[in-house]
Formats: C-alpha cells, sequence, structure tokens
C-alpha cells in the first residue's frame, strides 16, 4: 500500500486514492499494474511488480525479449538493472524502505537527464542550487 502511495505522489505529486483498493485500480488503469494483480495491502512489494510500474512510467522498451514478452516482471527488473535504476536481485525479493526511496531517487535523476551539458536556464529549479559559503 505505502509503495503504491509513494509511486503516485512520485507521477502525480498528489494521490487521490482513498485506500489501496482505490492505488491498485488506478495503477491498473494507467496500466502500471496487470490486470489480474491482487496481492493484499500489507504484504511488501516485490522488486518486480515495483519493475513493471517503473518501466511502464518510463516508457522502457527494453531488449528483445521485453519486446516479445512485453513488461513482464523478470525483464522489468533486467531492463531496470541493465539501466542501472535498479540493484542486482531476483524479481521475487523484496525492498526496504530507504532501497525504495533510493530507487525513487535514481528514477528522478534518470528522467531530469544529465545537467552537466544545460544551460543554466533550462535547469529544472530543483536542482538549481544555492552558492556554497567558504568556512571562515
Amino acid at each position: 500500500d505505502e509503495a503504491f502511495h509513494g509511486l503516485l505522489l512520485y507521477t502525480d505529486s498528489t494521490d487521490p486514492a482513498q485506500n489501496y483498493d482505490d492505488r491498485v485500480r488506478i495503477l491498473k488503469e494507467r496500466g502500471q499494474l496487470s490486470a489480474t494483480f491482487d496481492r493484499p495491502a500489507n504484504e511488501a512489494i516485490s522488486r518486480g511488480t515495483l519493475a513493471v510500474a517503473l518501466a511502464k512510467l518510463l516508457k522502457v522498451k527494453g531488449g528483445l525479449m521485453m519486446r516479445l514478452t512485453g513488461s513482464s516482471p523478470r525483464y522489468a527488473v533486467r531492463e531496470l538493472q541493465y539501466l542501472g535504476l535498479y540493484p542486482p536481485g531476483s524479481p521475487n525479493q523484496t525492498f526496504s524502505g530507504a532501497e525504495y526511496v533510493g530507487i525513487i531517487g535514481r528514477i528522478e535523476d534518470f528522467q531530469i537527464g544529465d545537467t552537466g551539458d544545460m544551460p543554466a536556464d533550462q535547469i529544472p529549479p530543483q536542482l538549481d542550487a544555492a552558492p556554497a559559503t567558504q568556512p571562515q
């Protein structure tokens, strides 16, 4: 439940759902969860379930097998690992809260892209750092 809440907050900056069932319905409508998803709210999210949702969000096309079979948990995890967005592991493993937050941070960096070559006026405001102060 909390992982889906966080995913909706990340994608929409708000969570319009009132409960877990609403969150699942919204993510199914967006195609980020399979139509047959039926896991309970109090179960930890698997790496594969989150990988499918993130691959759809990022419009990751993947390699040959992912293109042929669609976003299965196995190939979504493998593709996100290849892109450096996911730590090594199995689609059936779960995440700690810290790992989840770290992955969302990597996803945000991936979506923003490399700002090293951007003109200053095109850098997103959240990345515009305050000038560093020198210790006295």
